[in-house]
């Protein structure tokens, strides 16, 4: 008899046609992205002439990751430890890249091209890993570049796509088998790069006890053994970002978090607070309002702005988080944990900010909502099969191509304004801040003390000393303000020889001749970025009055 012979399986040509199927999704998911961030930088160097921000505050992260990497201190100042930074690891993580390419400017681009692509891709490895549809994978991952903030927040100079990248590698893990603990310590650190992220150590607890009340019997105690290790990683990462900022300057939280509050130019009403203030004042009303009202509403304008980035997307986000809630799958606890961030997030700004924009300042506070709707909503197709489907038509019976080419086609349109708005927003700083700050550079000695209201570029460009009239790198104003003292009090005590100031956000200073000379300003005829159209330079005669 013949003897029988088995063939082996090869499965080392399966892992091979895999991994370059992943291989040439990884690069026309990074060629989609080279590509628009060419046609953005040509658009930047057309209408600007040069690179550059398009925030003031791009170039306080700056400020703090140069004197890191020359002084070793985390500071505004040089030489002076401050509290002032709300993400001191980002600025860490741009001295790091600068130490290898030379060129702040630069190193602050390549650092958000980075974790943007990684954004991306993150997405596509989430729902190719979940899901187990390449198909599907591919189309997020795509349609994450596409969607409005990913390319601009890229070169925004901010912590939004650090930030963004480290919540989907937190979730990616979450939603592996017995990975919980590295992904809840992954996602702790997010404290350093955006503080709000702690609600997340909640949010993760409250999905803990959904998994074990699913599991049924004694759930309560599953629960308890399951959550005290995520209590104690949150905790200590908690602990360790107060205790830093203690070390700083002796404040328990960054000293922007009072400057905020003392900010009075604008328009707020006096019942719109948020909870700290109001408990602060013994307000127990609008403390309630903060608690209730005001986080919902928050969540209502956040989920109005990422429906408005990818509305044929947020058209199925209800069948979505449905579907995926229910679903029984071993990726389960991700998806859920993913849900709840998408809802839970806003409503923890909403105590915090009452009054944040989610389209403000490219979706800063919000950039990683758009990738997490693409997650679920698109993830949730091999589940309920199509992205939406109303009662006054079936949508499911559309093909998904043609869904795809909806999804790209509103991506795209929006891409468009917030890129145009954000190139305007280029040039306004550049030719507002940073041209003021080179004129003080050529005109005030190194040791000359200047105050201002926009701190970014003129510190950071001008190389001076800089008195902060809003508080937030001076905590020594915030005190002098809270005790009931007045900013032109505080700015005659410091004597600075120069002050520049938007005259809309301090009119009577302004408007006081007696005391204050101009001798130079910028007047913008768009401007989308400032706090005003017009900043101008003063110089001091308080001393004059003296002589």
């Amino acid at each position: 008899m013949a003897e029988t012979v088995a063939l082996p399986i090869d499965r080392t040509g399966n892992r091979a046609q895999t991994h370059s199927a992943v291989a040439r999704d990884l690069v026309v998911i990074a060629g989609w992205f080279v590509g628009l961030s060419v046609v953005y930088w040509a658009a930047v160097l057309v209408v600007c002439g040069r690179t550059g921000f398009p925030l003031d505050d791009s170039f306080i992260h700056l400020q703090f990751a140069r004197n890191f990497y020359e002084d070793g201190q985390m500071a505004f100042k040089p030489g002076v430890p401050s509290s002032g930074s709300t993400a001191p690891l980002y600025p860490v993580l741009i001295a790091g890249v600068f130490h290898f390419v030379r060129d702040w400017y630069l190193a602050a681009h390549v650092l958000g091209a980075l974790c943007s692509l990684g954004t991306a891709i993150a997405v596509y490895g989430i729902i190719r890993s979940w899901t187990g549809r390449p198909d599907l994978a591919r189309w997020a991952g795509i349609l994450t570049v596409f969607a409005a903030p990913t390319v601009v927040q890229a070169y925004s100079g901010m912590e939004s796509a650090a930030y963004s990248l480290l919540l989907l590698v937190g979730l990616w893990l979450y939603g592996s088998r017995a990975r919980h603990l590295v992904a809840s310590t992954v996602l702790a650190l997010g404290i350093w790069l955006r503080p709000e992220l702690a609600c997340l150590g909640p949010l993760i607890l409250l999905e803990r006890a959904v998994s074990a009340h699913r599991q049924g019997g004694r759930w309560v105690t599953t629960w308890m053994a399951r959550s005290w290790p995520h209590v104690v990683i949150w905790g200590a990462m908690a602990a360790a970002y107060v205790l830093y900022h203690w070390h700083q300057d002796h404040h328990l939280v960054p000293s922007t978090f009072t400057a905020k509050v003392l900010v009075s130019h604008g328009v707020k009403p006096t019942w719109l607070e948020t909870l700290p203030p109001a408990v602060r004042n013994h307000h127990w009303g609008l403390a309630l309002l903060a608690l209730t009202v005001w986080p919902v509403l928050v969540l209502v304008i956040a989920g109005l702005g990422v429906g408005t980035v990818c509305a044929p997307v947020a058209l199925g986000l209800r069948k979505a988080i449905f579907a995926l809630w229910r679903d029984t799958s071993p990726k389960t606890a991700g998806w859920r944990l993913a849900i709840l961030m998408l809802v839970g997030y806003p409503l923890a700004r909403g105590m915090v900010d009452n009054t944040g924009v989610f389209w403000m300042q490219q979706h800063r506070y919000y950039a990683h909502l758009t990738p997490l709707m693409i997650l679920i909503v698109i993830g949730a197709i091999s589940v309920s099969g199509a992205i939406d489907k109303s009662r006054q038509s079936n949508r499911a019976s559309v093909d998904l191509a043609i869904q795809k080419k909806r999804t790209f086609w509103w991506a795209s349109i929006y891409l468009v304004v917030l890129g145009a708005i954000t190139v305007i927003s280029v040039s306004n700083i550049n030719s507002m801040q940073v041209r003021i700050a080179e004129w003080l550079r050529a005109n005030t000695a190194e040791h000359e003390l200047i105050a201002a209201n926009d701190i970014g570029a003129i510190a950071f460009v001008s190389r001076r000393p800089i008195l902060d009239t809003i508080g937030l790198v001076e905590p020594e104003l915030a005190e002098h303000l809270l005790g009931g003292g007045d900013l032109l009090a505080y700015l005659q005590r410091r004597d600075p020889t120069r002050v520049v100031i938007f005259p809309n956000w301090y009119k009577e200073l302004s408007a006081r001749d007696d005391l204050l000379q101009p001798v130079y300003s910028v007047e913008l005829d768009c401007n989308v970025a400032c706090g005003g159209p017009k900043m101008v330079v003063y110089r001091p005669l308080w001393n004059d009055e003296e002589d």
